[in-house]
């Protein structure tokens, strides 16, 4: 159970890390701030990584709930970057897919 929290807590982790990147080319003005939160984030992301993997048997049921990284910086995104035309019920069907994706794989073995 460990690795899942650790997984996901690495998710969130690199949702904020990927979208730092894409921050830093708006802002200029915070160019060392932000390179600072990347680098920071990068090495955090990569410790719960570390610590998810050591506590499961299957790498790729961590691999899966870090694809979920994806739906953080998307609503990261949709908030900062005011994003357009966003369809919340695809972006929940995203989840649930990938929800439906993690037991299935854990069930396969």
């Amino acid at each position: 159970m460990k690795e899942y929290l650790f997984s996901i807590l690495a998710a969130f982790v690199i949702a904020f890390h990927l979208f730092s990147l894409k921050l830093l080319s708006v802002y200029d003005q915070y160019f060392y701030e932000i390179l600072g939160f990347i680098i920071v984030t990068m090495l955090i992301s990569r410790y719960l990584i570390y610590l998810a993997m050591s506590e499961t048997n299957n790498p790729a049921d961590v691999h899966l709930l870090l694809n979920t990284s994806v739906f953080v910086t998307l609503l990261l995104s949709v908030y900062f970057l005011k994003l357009k035309n966003f369809d919340i019920i695809r972006y929940i069907t995203g989840i649930v897919v990938v929800i439906i994706g993690l037991y299935i794989v854990q069930t396969s073995y």
